[in-house]
């Protein structure tokens, strides 16, 4: 599964789930996606920022708790 920020042609953005960029396309150019605010159909991916994964370690502040399975960052 994928997940896709969209916006419609009236510019609202809304975030879907999809099995894969083919099944967003397929369903794209069937008009089957709509937008939840305004019903739009005529609707395209949003530009999206990349998630970056989290560090290994983590330090619980102020009790001196450390994790770092990898012993370096």
């Amino acid at each position: 599964m994928i997940l896709f920020s969209l916006r419609c042609s009236r510019g609202h953005q809304f975030e879907a789930w999809f099995r894969d960029g083919d099944g967003f396309e397929a369903q794209q150019k069937s008009g089957k996606i709509s937008c939840p605010e305004c019903g739009e159909t005529n609707v395209e991916k949003a530009v999206m920022a990349p998630r970056l994964g989290k560090s290994h370690r983590r330090i619980a502040v102020g009790l001196g708790v450390t994790d770092d399975p990898g012993g370096e960052d």
